[in-house]
């Protein structure tokens, strides 16, 4: 320790400015936390290779590897051994993890993750050098972006797979909000992709005139069956609905109908589907571009009031006032759509249920984190690369990505084997034995200032 203060002091003393003395005392640290984890996996890797040796393997050669951790860059040498009949291993690469052509950590790949999800691949490769000591272009964030999303991908069929009737606590809410939505995105070759999520809400937590949804969950997928179908596992493992109240909310649109809802949800309390009241707006609108906007607010309230006369009235109103076939035309198709929904237009204070209003049509202000990162800014997205970043911003929502990376993981595993386990034990016990009575152990560092003690000792030898 006294070593390691000597250096930071010759380093403050040698700097001129506050900024370059802080950018060379990371670069110290860097150098200084990278040669002790290079030295404690070369401590397990000696370990590993005495418990394999007993098992009939063999040492060929001592090899060198590279890792990028958020730290900076270890090099880690170890050995490959043989053994008859078997091929060549790297007992350490087995044991942890670590996997051949792959250069980042985990953790690593999941900071680039999270800060790709808002950000444009060139910007986060500029944040990512800037703010830690890794060297990494946008070809390579892209890269990392399509691996992270896979991985949570992996994760997610994974937790699919497990049989629904196994879980044991479910959830009985009194009351659930389930939405729906699409989103239309810009496919590379002038390809469109459409965006298709669910999400779920048990309540709502208001802290002063701030509202924040309770109990949540969000499925995203460019295939909108299997979002279906991750929809219809999350709800059969996680609740029991035979006596919730279930509201739906939706555009309508195809993918999105009250049917859906009803083939996803199957039997509960009591269900009530609701035609999303901002597309309603838009759809009239769009309708009624060029009619008065006076009788555009009247019709805005009948429907809100679920007025079915005084909506009609609005409507022949505004038609006997259109002045070509095309707006008698979009008059009678706004009508129809009304007629379509009417009964998904009731509010819930007409079915009974007013208390619960506070939540439904949360679903197009929760489209916001997709659609400023692969739409608005205006980029074009292959299939594969969209369906990763939406897995990687669905990971964020849900508050899952990491755990998903944590258990998907094949830098670094957590979850080693036995031999591995007692070759870390083994490691620190020679560590602790290292220690004498009477002897104060030191060491002499060649990376030494040239003006201190150390550096005319070393031009002696020069």
């Amino acid at each position: 320790m006294e070593t390691i203060v000597t250096e930071i002091l010759e380093i403050i003393k040698g700097t001129k400015d506050n900024i370059s003395q802080e950018e060379q005392l990371r670069s110290y640290f860097e150098i200084l936390i990278c040669r002790a984890v290079s030295e404690a996996f070369e401590r397990i890797d000696k370990e590993l290779a005495k418990r394999y040796a007993a098992k009939g393997w063999h040492v060929e050669r001592l090899d060198a590897r590279c890792v990028q951790a958020s730290y900076g860059t270890i090099q880690i040498r170890r050995r490959r051994m043989k053994k008859e009949g078997e091929a060549s291993i790297y007992p350490l690469d087995k044991e942890v993890g670590i996997r051949p052509y792959r250069r980042y950590t985990a953790y690593l790949e999941y900071v680039i993750a999270c800060i790709a999800a808002k950000s444009v691949y060139r910007d986060t490769a500029a944040v990512v050098n800037l703010l830690s000591p890794v060297t990494i272009s946008h070809q390579q964030v892209a890269h990392v972006v399509r691996r992270v999303g896979e991985t949570y991908g992996a994760w997610e069929k994974l937790q699919e797979s497990t049989d629904p009737m196994e879980e044991t606590e479910l959830r009985r809410p009194e009351v659930l909000y389930i939405e729906g939505d699409g989103l239309m995105l810009h496919g590379q070759n002038k390809k469109q992709l459409e965006l298709h999520r669910f999400q779920i809400a048990e309540g709502v937590q208001e802290n002063g005139n701030r509202r924040t949804l309770i109990g949540t969950h969000y499925v995203a997928n460019l295939d909108h069956e299997k979002a279906k179908e991750s929809l219809l596992h999350y709800l059969g493992s996680h609740y029991d609905l035979t006596h919730t109240l279930v509201l739906s909310n939706s555009d309508g649109g195809a993918g999105y109908t009250c049917g859906v809802f009803e083939e996803i949800l199957g039997s509960v309390g009591r269900h009530e589907h609701f035609l999303d009241w901002y597309h309603v707006q838009r759809k009239c609108r769009e309708r009624l571009l060029w009619a008065n906007s006076t009788l555009c607010k009247k019709l805005h309230k009948a429907l809100y009031i679920h007025e079915r006369e005084e909506v009609g009235l609005v409507l022949d109103t505004v038609e006997s006032m259109s002045q070509d076939e095309r707006q008698t035309e979009q008059v009678e198709l706004l009508r129809k759509y009304i007629e379509r929904n009417w009964i998904y237009l009731a509010g819930l204070e007409e079915r009974g249920i007013g208390e619960y209003r506070k939540l439904l049509g949360t679903c197009e202000s929760n489209h916001r984190l997709y659609s400023y990162r692969m739409k608005k800014q205006g980029r074009r997205w292959s299939r594969a690369g969209g369906e990763a970043m939406v897995k990687i911003i669905t990971g964020l929502k849900n508050g899952d990505l990491r755990e998903a990376m944590a258990a998907k993981a094949e830098w670094f595993n957590a979850k080693a084997g036995r031999d591995f386990r007692g070759a870390v034990r083994e490691a620190l016990k020679r560590s602790k034995r290292t220690t004498y009575d009477g002897v104060r152990h030191g060491r002499i560092t060649v990376s030494a200032p040239m003006s201190s003690g150390i550096g005319h000792l070393s031009k002696c030898f020069a």
